[in-house]
C-alpha cells in the first residue's frame, strides 16, 4: 500500500476514529470531535429556568500576528492582526487567571498603568480590545493571549497540566526546601528600559522591556521610536517556554557543559518559531510568498523577533532558522549546513542556533514530503510549479500540511523533555529523547519523522556520545531488559503503589492540591528507596540499576504523571521519576587549595503504569570520569563557571536568564 502523502501517520480505521473522539492532539491522528454526545433532554433533567449558563470553549483575544512591524507595510497589512483562541477561564482585571497574572507597573515612569478587564461585556462582543502599541491595557492582553497559548501547547503535548517550578525557600530553610506552591507566573510588560526581556527564577516572573529604535538603520521602524518587546509574539512565547522549561528541569539552568544554557534558549525559540504555524492568516500569506518553498525564501515563517533585531539596528529579524542577510552580496540567502560549527561555536545563542536549525530543517523535510504528492497533482506530474501565484487552492492544502507538520514537531519536542536526564543535557541526549518519546506514542513512523530528525541532526554534526551507529533502534534510550544493570522484583513490585498514588492524582481538585501530592509522594519515595537500599540484599543492585552512588545523599527530584494518546487512540500512562544527586570536585585536579564546583547526577526513570514496568532508566552518574574531565574543562574554558558574568557584568547571581539576555533576547 503506498504512503500517505498528506494525512496523518498511519493506524488502523477503529485507532484513528478513536484518537479522533479522544479529543487529544498528543499524537498525528485526526480532527478532534466533541467529547460530550447530543442527547434529547428529559424534563428531569433540565435545569431551572434562568440558571442554565455553558461556558464557553474558548476566548477569543485579538493580537498582533507577529509584532506591530507588519501593520506598517501594505504587503503585510492584511495579515497583521489575528484572532488568538485562549482557554477559558474566569478572569480577574490585570487579567488574572488561574496560570497568569499581568501587573503592570512601570519602574522607569514610577506608576501603574491601569488594568484590563476581560470579562467586561463590551470587550468579551469584541474579542478584546484592538491592537495599538498606545494603549497600555492592549500590552496586558497581548502577553496574556501568547503566555495562554503556549501553556496550552505544552499542556497538550505532556499529558497533564502546568505546575510551576517552586518559589524561594523561605527564611532560614533548606535551599532545597521547594515547599512554596506558585499559583501563578507574574507578567510585567513594561518592567524594563531596555532592549530585553527575561523570565526571572527567583520572582517566577516573565520582565519584558522597551526602549527607543535605532535612528542608524531606520529600514522600516521610526527613528528614536518606542519599541515594546511585550508586542512580539515571539518575544513572549520565547520567555514563557523558559518558565515552562524551569518548571520541568531546574538544573537546565546550571552551565555544566556548552550545551546547557544553549538548549534553554534553542527551545524557547523552536517553540515561537512553530507557534508561528498556528496563526492561518499569516500562514497563507507567507506560503503564497514563498509559492510553498519555505526554506528557500526570506519568511516570516522562519524568522524571530523581526521588529525587535531592526530596532536595535540589525538588518534582520534577531535570528533566523533558515538564512540571513549577507553584507557582501545585500541579499538574504540561506543558511549552510555546517557540521564543524557544532565544534567550534558555544556563544549560548550562536550554539542554541545550531539545535533551532535542526529542528527547523527536520520540520521542513516531514513538510516537503508531506505535499510531494499535492505538488505533483498541481503540476502534472512534474512537483515544478510554473512562474507566477499560486492556486489559492493549492496555497490551502500547503498551509493545512505546514500547520499539521509543526504541531507535530511541536508536540514532539515538548514531550521530550519527559525523557531528557535531570541534569547536564546534551543536543546529542535531546535527540535520544526525541526519538525515545515519539516511538512510545507513534510506533508505526509511517511519514519518517524520526529519521528526518536524526538526518537533520547529523547534517549539523550533532551525534550521541557512545553510540556506534545513528540508526533509530540504536538512537532509543535503551530498555531495562537491553541494560546491563536490571531492576530487581522488590523495585518493580514497588510501582504498584504509585499507581494508586496516579490514580489520586488524577482526581485532584487543583494543581496546588496536584502540587502536594506530589510533594507527598516524592517523599515517600525517598523513605522506601533509603530502606531499600540499606536492608534488602537487592538494594545495593537497584542502586547501580539507578545510577546512585549509595555513599552520597540524594534527593528525589520529580515525580510527575504523564496521560498521552496517541493516533490510535491508545493511552498511555507513564510516571516520570527524577532523583538527583551532586558532590564537591576540585576544578583543576591536583589542587586542594583551589575552587571546587558541584558535579551533578541521577537519573530519569519513566514507568509504565498499565504493565507496572520500567521502560527507561536513563542515567548521569554522579561518580563519572569522563564527565568531570569535560566539566572540568568547560568550567576552565569559561573562567570558574561564571560563563554569564563574562558577558554581562555584575548582575544578580539569581538571574542566569537576564544575564544570558542581556544584549540579546
Amino acid at each position: 500500500m503506498a504512503k500517505q502523502t498528506n494525512g496523518g501517520r498511519r493506524g488502523s480505521r477503529a485507532g484513528r476514529r478513536a484518537a479522533n473522539r479522544s479529543g487529544a492532539d498528543s499524537g498525528r491522528g485526526g480532527r478532534k470531535r466533541a467529547s460530550v454526545r447530543s442527547r434529547p433532554a428529559t424534563a428531569a433533567a433540565l435545569p431551572a429556568a434562568g440558571s442554565y449558563v455553558v461556558q464557553p470553549p474558548h476566548r477569543c483575544l485579538r493580537a498582533y500576528a507577529v509584532d506591530p512591524s507588519l501593520s506598517q507595510r501594505l504587503e503585510t497589512l492584511n495579515v497583521a492582526e489575528v484572532v488568538f483562541k485562549v482557554p477559558w477561564e474566569k478572569l480577574e482585571k490585570g487579567p488574572r487567571g488561574e496560570y497568569l497574572e499581568v501587573i503592570d507597573f512601570d519602574p522607569a515612569n514610577r506608576c501603574f498603568y491601569e488594568p484590563v478587564d476581560l470579562d467586561d461585556p463590551q470587550l468579551l462582543a469584541q474579542n478584546g480590545l484592538p491592537p495599538s502599541e498606545g494603549t497600555p491595557q492592549f500590552h496586558q492582553q497581548m502577553v496574556y493571549a501568547v503566555a495562554s497559548l503556549t501553556i496550552k501547547n505544552f499542556e497538550r503535548a505532556l499529558g497533564r497540566k502546568v505546575i510551576w517550578s517552586p518559589g524561594p525557600p523561605p527564611p532560614g530553610a533548606s535551599e532545597k526546601d521547594d515547599s512554596h506552591f506558585v499559583q501563578r507566573l507574574r507578567i510585567y510588560p513594561h518592567a524594563l528600559r531596555e532592549a530585553n526581556a527575561y523570565y526571572s527564577p527567583t520572582k517566577k516572573a516573565l520582565l519584558f522591556g522597551y526602549f527607543p529604535a535605532s535612528t542608524d538603520e531606520p529600514g522600516e521602524h521610526l527613528p528614536g521610536g518606542m519599541t515594546f518587546t511585550c508586542l512580539s509574539h515571539d518575544v513572549v512565547a520565547h520567555e514563557t517556554t523558559h518558565a515552562l522549561l524551569d518548571s520541568l528541569h531546574r538544573r537546565f539552568i546550571n552551565p555544566t557543559n556548552p550545551d546547557v544554557l544553549a538548549f534553554h534558549e534553542a527551545f524557547a525559540d523552536v517553540v515561537a518559531l512553530l507557534q508561528h504555524f498556528t496563526l492561518p492568516e499569516v500562514l497563507r500569506h507567507q506560503i503564497t510568498h514563498t509559492r510553498g518553498d519555505i526554506r528557500n525564501h526570506e519568511s516570516l515563517l522562519g524568522e524571530l523577533a523581526g521588529e525587535f533585531g531592526r530596532a536595535v539596528g540589525m538588518r534582520g529579524a534577531l535570528r533566523s532558522a533558515i538564512g540571513r542577510w549577507d553584507e557582501t552580496e545585500k541579499k538574504w540567502v540561506p543558511h549552510p549546513r555546517d557540521p564543524r560549527e557544532y565544534q567550534t561555536v558555544f556563544e549560548p545563542h550562536l550554539r542554541g542556533a545550531i539545535l533551532v536549525a535542526a529542528v527547523f530543517d527536520a520540520f521542513l523535510s516531514i513538510y516537503e514530503a508531506r505535499v510531494a504528492g499535492v505538488l505533483r497533482l498541481a503540476t502534472g506530474g512534474s512537483g515544478v510549479l510554473p512562474p507566477g501565484a499560486i492556486h489559492p487552492d493549492l496555497v490551502e492544502q500547503l498551509a493545512a500540511a505546514a500547520s499539521k507538520t509543526a504541531g507535530h514537531v511541536l508536540s514532539m519536542c515538548v514531550r521530550a523533555l519527559d525523557y531528557c536526564p535531570p541534569v547536564d543535557i546534551t543536543f546529542g541526549e535531546f535527540l535520544r529523547a526525541l526519538i525515545t518519546a515519539d516511538y512510545d506514542l507513534v510506533r508505526d513512523d509511517d511519514l519518517s519523522y524520526r529519521v528526518a530528525f536524526v538526518e537533520a541532526f547529523r547534517r549539523r554534526g550533532i551525534y550521541p556520545r557512545d553510540l556506534r551507529t545513528l540508526a533509530v533502534e540504536t538512537l532509543r534510550w535503551s530498555p531495562p531488559e537491553n541494560d546491563e544493570h536490571r531492576a530487581s522484583p522488590v523495585l518493580l513490585s514497588s510501582l504498584s503503589n504509585l499507581r494508586e498514588w496516579a490514580d489520586r492524582h488524577a482526581h485532584a481538585a487543583s494543581r496546588q492540591e496536584v502540587f502536594a501530592l506530589e510533594r507527598e509522594m516524592r517523599t515517600k519515595v525517598h523513605e522506601w528507596l533509603q530502606a531499600h537500599f540499606r536492608d534488602h540484599e537487592r538494594g545495593l543492585d537497584d542502586a547501580e540499576f539507578l545510577g546512585l552512588d549509595t555513599t552520597l545523599p540524594f534527593e528525589v527530584h520529580a515525580l510527575r504523571v504523564a496521560n498521552r494518546v496517541s493516533p490510535d487512540g491508545d493511552l498511555l500512562r507513564q510516571i516520570v521519576l527524577e532523583v538527583l544527586q551532586e558532590q564537591e570536585e576540585l576544578v583543576n585536579e591536583g589542587d586542594p587549595d583551589g575552587p571546587t564546583t558541584k558535579v551533578e547526577g541521577g537519573c530519569t526513570l519513566i514507568a509504565n503504569l498499565r504493565g507496572l514496568t520500567i521502560d527507561y532508566c536513563i542515567r548521569k552518574d554522579v561518580g563519572s570520569r569522563s564527565r568531570l574531565a569535560r566539566q572540568r574543562q568547560h568550567l576552565r574554558e569559561t573562567a570558574g563557571g561564571a560563563l554569564h558574568a563574562t558577558y554581562f557584568g555584575e548582575v544578580s547571581r539569581n538571574e542566569p536568564v537576564a544575564r544570558l539576555h542581556r544584549g540579546g533576547i
